[in-house]
C-alpha cells in the first residue's frame, strides 16, 4: 500500500507539474520584433498591438528596431535559439536567407487557407520564396525614385515639374543645387556600410542596361562595361563633382531624407516610405517634395522593397503567429494605418487601390514606376553578396580603388560565395 500511495503521490506530482508547465507556457506573451523605416511610427504599433491582444486575448511583447542593426539581431537571435516567434523580414534576400539555415516556417498550407493571398501584389512573392515554398507574408512594398526639395529647387532657378531625366541632367541640375558655403548639396550618395548603398549601385547599374547577376543567379553579370561605368558615375558624384556632402562615407537614405527636410540636400534615393518620414522630420516641408523616376542612361529602372511578415520554426505559438500576421495585413488595418500616416503602399492590393490617400503626383509616379521595378535577387547568399557591393562602392569612394578596379574584385569574391 505504502508503494501504491507513492506512486500516487508522484503522479499527482508530475500531473501537477505538467500543469504549471503549461499554464506557464500559455502564459508566455508571443514575441515580435519590427524593424525599418515603420519603426518610426511607434504609436501606431502600439495602438495596433493593443487592439490585437483586445480582439484575440493573446499578449504580445514586441520590439521596434532600426533598420541599421535589425540585420544582425535577427541573425543573433536565430542563431543562439532564441528568436521573437514573428519578425518582419526585407524583401531583398532576407527570407531565402533565413529559410536556407531552417530558421522559418513554411506557410502553404495557411497561406492556401487565407483571403489575403489573392490580394497579394502577385510580381514580389518571389521574394519570399526558397526551394518552392512560400516562408513569408509581404507586408508593405516600394519602389526607389528619385526624392527631391521642390523648394530648393524653385530657388535655384530650376522648375520642380521638371526634374532630372538623365545622368547628364543629375549631373548638371545637381551642380546648380550644391553650394558648400550654405552647406548645401545637389545629390545624396549612399556611402554608408548598408543595404542602401549596393541598392543605390543598383539602380545606376540597372539604369545603365546591366544587371547584378545572371538571370539563374549562379553567376555574376555587373563586371562589364555597364557594371564599371555605373560605379564610376555614382561615385564620381563624391569624389569628382562634390555635389554629395563631405559625410558621404557615413551616410545613407535614412540620412539624406532628414537633411532634405532641412534644405540641406537637394535629391537623394527615396520612396514611397519617405512621404510619412519626412514630414516628421519637418512638418513644414509638407507638399515641398516630389518624387520621380530616378534619372538613367540608357534604360528607366527602379528596386523595389518593403517588408513581410515570417514566422520563426521554433517557435512554440505559430498558430497565434498566424493569427497576428493575418490581423496586421488585414484590409481594416491597412486603410487605418493608410489613413493615419499616408504610407507606404500596402502589399495587398485592394487596401492600397482603395486608398484615397495613396493619390496624387506622388503615389502616380510610385503607380508607374512599380511594374518595371526589379527586385533583389531572392537567394540566401544575398547578405554576403550585397557586402560585397558595399565594400566596392566604398572601395571607390575612398580611393582605395578605381571603379574597374573594384568591380572586377568584388566579381571574384561573389563569384567564390554563389559557388559555395
Amino acid at each position: 500500500m505504502k508503494g501504491v500511495t507513492v506512486r500516487r503521490v508522484l503522479t499527482l506530482a508530475v500531473a501537477v507539474l505538467l500543469a504549471l508547465t503549461s499554464a506557464a507556457s500559455a502564459a508566455q506573451p508571443l514575441t515580435v520584433w519590427v524593424g525599418g523605416h515603420i519603426v518610426e511610427q511607434e504609436q501606431t504599433w502600439a495602438e495596433i498591438i493593443r487592439n490585437f491582444e483586445k480582439e484575440t486575448g493573446i499578449d504580445v511583447e514586441y520590439r521596434l528596431i532600426g533598420f541599421e542593426v535589425y540585420y544582425d539581431n535577427l541573425v543573433t537571435a536565430f542563431s543562439a535559439g532564441n528568436p521573437p516567434d514573428v519578425t518582419f523580414a526585407d524583401l531583398g534576400g532576407w527570407v531565402p536567407t533565413f529559410a536556407a539555415r531552417g530558421w522559418l516556417e513554411p506557410l502553404d498550407d495557411r497561406l492556401a487557407k487565407s483571403e489575403v493571398t489573392a490580394q497579394i501584389w502577385p510580381n514580389i512573392w518571389p521574394t519570399v520564396e526558397y526551394e518552392g515554398k512560400r516562408y513569408g507574408l509581404p507586408w508593405y512594398v516600394d519602389d526607389r525614385l528619385l526624392l527631391y526639395n521642390t523648394e530648393m529647387f524653385e530657388k535655384a532657378g530650376l522648375d520642380p515639374n521638371e526634374p532630372p531625366e538623365t545622368w547628364d541632367e543629375l549631373l548638371e541640375y545637381a551642380k546648380i543645387l550644391t553650394d558648400p558655403s550654405k552647406g548645401q548639396y545637389g545629390y545624396g550618395v549612399s556611402g554608408l556600410k548598408s543595404e542602401v548603398t549596393t541598392l543605390g549601385y543598383m539602380i545606376f547599374l540597372l539604369g545603365n542596361g546591366g544587371q547584378l547577376l545572371t538571370d539563374d543567379y549562379k553567376h555574376v553579370a555587373f563586371n562589364t562595361q555597364e557594371g564599371i561605368e555605373a560605379l564610376q558615375f555614382y561615385t564620381d558624384l563624391f569624389t569628382k563633382h562634390r555635389v554629395s556632402p563631405p559625410g558621404t562615407l557615413s551616410y545613407g537614405e535614412d540620412d539624406y531624407r532628414t537633411m532634405m527636410a532641412q534644405g540641406r540636400v537637394a535629391m537623394a534615393i527615396g520612396g514611397p516610405w519617405s512621404f510619412p518620414l519626412i514630414e516628421l522630420a519637418n512638418p513644414a516641408i509638407k507638399g515641398k517634395y516630389r518624387v520621380a523616376l530616378h534619372p538613367y542612361n540608357t534604360k528607366p529602372a527602379s528596386v523595389f522593397g518593403g517588408w513581410a511578415s515570417v514566422i520563426a520554426a521554433q517557435s512554440d505559438q505559430k498558430d497565434e503567429a498566424w493569427a497576428f500576421i493575418e490581423y496586421i495585413t488585414s484590409y481594416d488595418v491597412w486603410r487605418e494605418w493608410v489613413r493615419r500616416h499616408g504610407g507606404p503602399m500596402p502589399a495587398r492590393m485592394d487596401a492600397a487601390n482603395d486608398a484615397p490617400e495613396l493619390s496624387g503626383v506622388n503615389w502616380d509616379v510610385v503607380r508607374e514606376v512599380f511594374p518595371i521595378a526589379s527586385f533583389r535577387p531572392p537567394i540566401p547568399q544575398w547578405p554576403e553578396v550585397s557586402d560585397q557591393i558595399q565594400t566596392m562602392v566604398q572601395n571607390v569612394l575612398t580611393g582605395r580603388m578605381d571603379a574597374a578596379t573594384a568591380v572586377q574584385q568584388a566579381a571574384e569574391n561573389i563569384e567564390r560565395i554563389l559557388a559555395q
